[in-house]
């Protein structure tokens, strides 16, 4: 969808009917490289969490609003299943930064004024109330308080909460890498772009874009998550300029991204040699002390398709053509390549002190009998979902009436979000960490017999 959106914003742009079909493909792959480029998305695109369906939905709604101009009809339907889907995956607040937009464009972009605005307008209602009404209904219908309870903090805590220094601060500062490299290049095309007249392909993601960071300064709670559907409108408005960097910026941009994947890669092998072999030998005592009992064992396939990919990579760099979507093109295959190559040849490695499975079963060991429901406080998305997945284990948020309720409090504590005592009516009873992270750790709390 994002890359069919980068068609469409840079057909609504072009008058050369000659070359727009040529000239729009290369726009949305430029798109769609600088998005997959992104480090953020890389760290957590392959996790269990709802924001992965939120990216898709959205990507669907931005390709619906780049039709606004050509094809009215299809551009409400996608629109308002693009909206659709993205609530349903995270909620309403979300989704607030494109809506932001989507009524701000038509005040800087006559074409959004027109009789085919209104159509949008009312295909997209139609196609987004069966996504947006019986889902809340039911659950209302089901539990009221569960219904005001996600109402508040799915939909209405950051916008309750407002803005906050130590949040934007956090944003800027994650927002850095991040975002790499399509925020330097989103902020080259806005210098372009100010000498060019004003269209819906500049207007839509920029505000896009500032109202999103507007919304994640509101955090309760800063984490990276809520940026990730800042990747899509920096990838939107930094794609069009990678035809105007210069041959130099081009080069250096694509052997930057060359080399450096090059040396990770490298750095992987080195790696799982030392893994399956014992060589290096100060590589593969770092190894067995960062997670000790660790047995490697040669598997043939994984270790097939990562020859495989490493020759890949090595003909990308000597056998692509010039362009100017190699730089792009260099950094997405980079990425996954190391990914890939990590996955393929460290997962056993990885997996044995990262999963959260041993640390699941050791709390359900740990439970009393008849536990009742558990609190949790600055428990991750992802780490929700592990404890649920491995051990069956479901925690209520704090802050509404498991906080009040429940007998048992759950808390995760790392190095961004420090340990923080529930007070004195709470009695330590459990603590674990994986083995291979020494800085987030697990409490499990119960209240007290006489505050209970």
């Amino acid at each position: 969808f994002l890359r069919l959106a980068g068609r469409a914003f840079h057909e609504n742009d072009s008058r050369a009917s000659e070359s727009r079909d040529k000239d729009s493909r290369g726009r949305g792959d430029s798109v769609m490289l600088l998005f997959m480029g992104c480090t953020g998305l890389l760290l957590h695109a392959h996790e269990t969490i709802s924001d992965t369906a939120l990216l898709a939905g959205l990507a669907c709604a931005y390709y619906g609003a780049a039709l606004v101009q050509q094809r009215p009809y299809a551009a409400g339907i996608a629109l308002g299943c693009g909206l659709g889907a993205a609530f349903l995956a995270t909620g309403l607040a979300p989704i607030l930064p494109l809506l932001v937009a989507l009524l701000a464009t038509p005040l800087f972009v006559p074409d959004w004024r027109s009789r085919n605005a209104g159509l949008v307008l009312v295909c997209a209602l139609a196609a987004l109330l069966p996504w947006l009404v019986p889902w809340p209904a039911l659950l209302y219908a089901r539990s009221p308080e569960l219904f005001t309870a996600w109402l508040h903090q799915a939909n209405l805590a950051a916008l309750i909460q407002g803005p906050s220094l130590p949040a934007a601060a956090y944003t800027l500062q994650t927002l850095a890498w991040f975002a790499w490299p399509a925020w330097p290049i989103a902020l080259w095309a806005l210098w372009l772009y100010r000498r060019k007249p004003v269209s819906a392909g500049v207007v839509l993601p920029l505000a896009a874009l500032i109202a999103g960071l507007g919304l994640a300064s509101c955090a309760r709670a800063p984490g990276e998550l809520p940026l990730l559907p800042l990747l899509l409108p920096l990838a939107l408005l930094g794609a069009p300029v990678l035809d105007d960097l210069r041959r130099g910026a081009a080069n250096s941009l694509a052997w930057f991204g060359a080399i450096t994947f090059s040396l990770l890669g490298g750095l992987i092998w080195l790696g799982y040699c030392a893994l399956q072999t014992g060589f290096p030998p100060r590589i593969a005592a770092n190894a067995a002390r960062l997670e000790p009992g660790f047995v490697s064992h040669f598997a043939w396939l994984p270790f097939i398709a990562a020859i495989a990919l490493t020759f890949a990579w090595i003909a990308l760099i000597f056998r692509s053509r010039r362009s100017p979507q190699r730089s792009v093109t260099f950094w997405a295959a980079g990425l996954a390549l190391f990914w890939a190559l990590a996955m393929l040849l460290w997962l056993p490695w990885i997996d044995y002190g990262k999963s959260y499975r041993q640390v699941a079963r050791s709390l359900q060991a740990s439970l009393p009998r008849h536990a009742g429901c558990i609190a949790s406080h600055g428990l991750g998305e992802a780490q929700r979902a592990a404890f649920d997945y491995h051990a069956g284990i479901v925690t209520e948020r704090s802050g509404n009436r498991a906080q009040r309720d429940c007998r048992l409090l759950l808390v995760q504590s790392n190095a961004r979000l420090p340990e923080a005592s529930p007070g004195a009516s709470w009695k330590k009873i459990w603590e674990r960490n994986r083995v291979g992270d020494r800085t987030e750790k697990f409490r499990l709390y119960a209240k007290q017999k006489a505050t209970q």
